[in-house]
C-alpha cells in the first residue's frame, strides 16, 4: 500500500533489535575462547562509573578477588592504581592480568613497591565529568585470569560481529555445534553486534 506524501514509514521507524545467541559448551572447550578474550571482546557496561564498581558490581567479580588476584590493570593502555578514581567511559579499553614476572611485572603491579617508577604513564583522571548511561567497552584477559574469569565473563555476555561469531563456531567440531541453545531477537534496541552468552558445563565424572 502506498503511503500518503510525507507519511512516515512505520518499518523505517522501528528500531533494530539486538540479536542474542546462547551457547552451551563443556569445560574442556573453554580454551577456544581464550584467543578472543586476549585480543579483547566488547561488553556492555554502565559507563561513567568507577572501574572498581564495573569489575565488582557490573561484572560480578568478588571484591576480594579483584584486590588479591587481579594485580595488574590497564585502562586505555595506562596502568591503573586507584580503581575508584578511574572511571570507565564509552569505548574504554580495560586489561586485566594476574601477577607478571620480572621487574616489568613488578613495576606494572597495582599500587606496588615500584609503582612510583611509572608515575608518568599511570592512568589519571582529568577531572572532567564523564557522561553516564549504557555503553560498551573492550575487555581483555591474560594469563591465569583466562580460565578463572572466562566462565563469568562469557555467562554475562560478549558482543561479537558476525564474522567473529562465524569464526568462533568454526572452531567447534560437529558435535559441539549442537551447543547452540538458542538464537533470537530481544526487545532491546541494536546493541552494536550479536550478544553471545555462554554456559560452561562440567565434564561428566569418569567412572572409577
Amino acid at each position: 500500500m502506498d503511503h500518503e506524501a510525507g507519511e512516515p514509514d512505520v518499518a523505517e521507524q522501528a528500531p533494530l533489535r539486538c540479536r542474542n545467541v546462547a551457547l552451551r559448551i563443556m569445560s574442556d572447550q573453554l580454551s577456544i575462547f581464550f584467543p578472543l578474550l586476549q585480543r579483547g571482546v566488547r561488553v556492555q557496561a554502565e559507563v561513567g562509573k568507577p572501574l572498581g564498581q564495573f569489575l565488582s558490581d557490573q561484572l560480578g567479580i568478588p571484591k576480594e578477588y579483584v584486590t588479591g588476584r587481579i594485580t595488574t590493570i590497564f585502562m586505555d593502555n595506562r596502568p591503573v592504581d586507584d580503581l575508584e578514581r578511574s572511571r570507565i567511559h564509552e569505548g574504554s579499553r580495560v586489561t586485566l592480568s594476574a601477577a607478571m614476572p620480572g621487574l616489568v611485572g613488578a613495576t606494572m603491579r597495582r599500587s606496588g613497591f615500584y609503582a612510583a617508577l611509572r608515575q608518568g604513564i599511570s592512568h589519571a583522571e582529568q577531572g572532567a565529568e564523564l557522561p553516564s548511561g549504557q555503553g560498551t567497552l573492550t575487555l581483555k584477559l591474560f594469563n591465569l585470569l583466562l580460565p578463572e574469569l572466562a566462565p563469568l565473563i562469557l555467562a554475562r555476555g560478549i558482543l561479537l560481529e558476525q564474522d567473529e561469531l562465524d569464526a568462533l563456531l568454526n572452531e567447534f567440531d560437529a558435535a559441539s555445534r549442537l551447543g547452540v541453545a538458542s538464537s533470537y531477537l530481544c526487545d532491546r534496541e541494536e546493541c552494536g553486534g550479536t550478544l553471545v552468552t555462554v554456559t560452561v558445563r562440567d565434564l561428566p565424572a569418569t567412572p572409577g
